[in-house]
C-alpha cells in the first residue's frame, strides 16, 4: 500500500475515533448518526476515474456505528450493475449517463470494478444530509464547520494520493467544495445541472442532483464523452 496512503488513513482512523467516542456519549448525537464509511471501492492508485459523493447513506451495509476506513473488495454500483439493488437510484443515473456517452455494459463494469474508486466527502453515516451538521453541532456549536475543515483536508489529500485522472463530483454540492474551498478554480463552468474544470492534470465533473437522482443524464453524458470516454 502507498506509504502516504497509510499514514492518510491512520489520520482519518485515529480522528474518527476520537470522534466517535464524543458522539456516543451524546444522545442526541448518536441518534443522528450510523457510523463512518471511508471507501465504497478498492484502492487503486491512478485511476482513470474518482467518484466522490456526499455522505454514506443509512442504507449503506455498515451502519451499525462502527468505523470502517478500509478499501472495500467492490464498487457498490455493480450491485446495480448484478440486479442485486435495482432500487440503487445514482447507481442506476451513473450507469445511464456512461451507456448514452456510448459505453457497453462491459465496458462500464470493467472501468467501475478495475479503473475507478469511489469515496464521500463526508464519511459519517446519517438518514439526510441535514443531519450531518445537526449531529455534529449537537456537540457544541459550530463544531460542524470543524469537521467540514477536516473533510476537506482530508479529501485534498486523498486526491493528491491517488492521482485520478477525472474526478467526478456528485453533487452540486461537492462540486462547489471543489471550486471553491479546495481549488478556488477561476475558469469553473456550470450550465444545465452540470459542471466542469480543469486543475493541472486532473479534470473535475460534477452533476446536479434531486435527492439520489441526477437533474440532466444527457448532458452529464455529453461531458462523459468529451473528457472521459473522448474516442
Amino acid at each position: 500500500m502507498n506509504e502516504n496512503y497509510s499514514k492518510w488513513e491512520k489520520e482519518v482512523l485515529e480522528s474518527l475515533e476520537a470522534l466517535k467516542e464524543e458522539l456516543d456519549q451524546n444522545p442526541k448525537a448518536k441518534g443522528l448518526y450510523n457510523g463512518f464509511y471511508v471507501w465504497d471501492s478498492k484502492f487503486i492508485e491512478k485511476p482513470e476515474i474518482m467518484f466522490i459523493g456526499i455522505n454514506p447513506g443509512n442504507g449503506n451495509p455498515n451502519n451499525n456505528g462502527s468505523i470502517e476506513v478500509k478499501p472495500s473488495f467492490q464498487m457498490s454500483y455493480l450491485e446495480y450493475l448484478d440486479g442485486e439493488n435495482p432500487t440503487y437510484t445514482i447507481a442506476r443515473d451513473t450507469v445511464k449517463a456512461f451507456t448514452k456517452a456510448g459505453y457497453t455494459e462491459e465496458e462500464i463494469r470493467n472501468l467501475l470494478d478495475d479503473k475507478s474508486v469511489k469515496t464521500n466527502f463526508y464519511y459519517i453515516i446519517t438518514k439526510k444530509e441535514g443531519d450531518i451538521s445537526k449531529c455534529l453541532n449537537s456537540l457544541e456549536k459550530g463544531r460542524f464547520k470543524t469537521y467540514w475543515q477536516q473533510s476537506l483536508n482530508w479529501t485534498g489529500k486523498l486526491i493528491e494520493i491517488v492521482k485520478p485522472k477525472v474526478v467526478i463530483c456528485e453533487g452540486k454540492g461537492i462540486f462547489t467544495e471543489m471550486v471553491v474551498n479546495m481549488t478556488g478554480n477561476k475558469n469553473s463552468v456550470w450550465e444545465n445541472d452540470c459542471g466542469y474544470f480543469q486543475e493541472g492534470e486532473t479534470t473535475f465533473l460534477g452533476y446536479g442532483r434531486v435527492f439520489s437522482n441526477m437533474k440532466n443524464i444527457e448532458v452529464f453524458s455529453g461531458l462523459i464523452k468529451r473528457y472521459i470516454k473522448k474516442k
